[in-house]
């Protein structure tokens, strides 16, 4: 997550209340199992394997991983999103390591055996450049035949979803109001968010901020994880292994790591 995050890190897990995480986490467990050619037992304790979730936000996801047998390490570039995330993880019993990094710039001391980019994380990265370092890092850091796998928005999401229109999310004590603006020449999505946000004694705090996304289309991730390193293996619709569809908001990637 960017800084753009900051501001909206206490009331994030309210926002994403209608993504079933455990859902998630069997979708990634089936594509793992199904397409990983690794071999061997995993880098983490005692041979399990180890999950990067890049762009983690507060931990959900991460520690849904834990509990299928992952050692987890969660990367975003929020601070109060990674503080919301350890705050989870003690109360959890979680030993997932989280760290303050720029995904697109990452340093690990190891090999990993599975990587994640969930939630439009690659979206949020405007910069093709920085599209592809992730990629190169990723080709670097994953264990031969282990997964990169990543969802990002459609153009239909971008375009058409959410295009020039303005949303509102109501929630009990947040209210959360998006005026989107997408460009097709530059396929950049800007939302600027102003929510209000219920206090300790009943008044609303008033917070703005601006979120900006790029669409990538397939040729571009294609090009960008082949030039880097890896191969593609194929793309799925939203949590199912169908293919994607013209209704499809979101669309799974899965990439490996080239064993030779």
């Amino acid at each position: 997550m960017s800084d753009g995050y900051e501001l909206l890190a206490s009331h994030y897990d309210d926002l994403q209340q209608t993504v079933d995480y455990p859902a998630w986490a069997d979708f990634i467990l089936l594509l793992d199992q199904r397409h990983h050619q690794r071999t061997g037992s995993g880098d983490g304790r005692e041979g399990r394997p180890i999950l990067l979730d890049l762009g983690c936000g507060t931990g959900t996801f991460a520690m849904q991983m834990e509990q299928h047998g992952y050692d987890v390490i969660g990367i975003d570039d929020s601070a109060a999103m990674l503080q919301a995330a350890r705050e989870k993880a003690q109360e959890n019993g979680s030993a997932a390591l989280f760290l303050k990094q720029d995904i697109s710039h990452f340093e690990l001391y190891g090999t990993v055996d599975l990587a994640t980019c969930l939630l439009d994380t690659l979206n949020h990265l405007v910069q093709p450049e920085a599209v592809r370092r992730v990629f190169r890092l990723l080709a670097n850091y994953l264990n031969p035949g282990a997964l990169f796998i990543a969802d990002v928005g459609t153009r239909r999401h971008f375009a058409q979803t959410r295009g020039n229109r303005t949303i509102i999310q109501d929630h009990e004590n947040l209210t959360l109001v998006w005026q989107n603006h997408y460009r097709p020449q530059s396929r950049i999505s800007r939302a600027s968010l102003t929510w209000f946000a219920r206090t300790d004694d009943g008044s609303y705090e008033r917070f703005d901020e601006d979120v900006v996304e790029r669409y990538y289309d397939h040729t571009f991730l294609l090009k960008a994880a082949q030039s880097a390193g890896l191969d593609y293996v194929v793309r799925t619709g939203e949590l199912t292994l169908a293919p994607v569809r013209g209704s499809s908001e979101r669309q799974f990637y899965i990439f490996r790591r080239r064993i030779s």
